[in-house]
């Protein structure tokens, strides 16, 4: 009979943003008979300029925000 072995070592790995890619941001208002949103962009303050706007007009004051990016894993070593 033989034996099967394998051999594993750890290897450290870290999390970033992809260099090519760049952060977009969308909001959408929370109030209850609201469809107002901001598209998504890569402008992020541009977005919170929209929100502060809507809630000026509006009065709405509650908003949720994404933000996403693309990511990579690299090694470390």
């Amino acid at each position: 009979m033989s034996a099967v072995g394998t051999v594993m070592r750890f290897v450290t790995h870290r999390i970033t943003r992809h260099p090519d890619s760049e952060v977009t941001a969308t909001a959408r208002c929370l109030n209850p008979d609201c469809t107002w949103e901001v598209a998504p962009t890569a402008d992020v303050k541009q977005a919170d300029v929209e929100c502060m706007a809507h809630a000026g007009a509006t009065g709405h004051g509650i908003f949720a925000r994404k933000f996403e990016d693309v990511a990579v894993v690299v090694r470390t070593e």
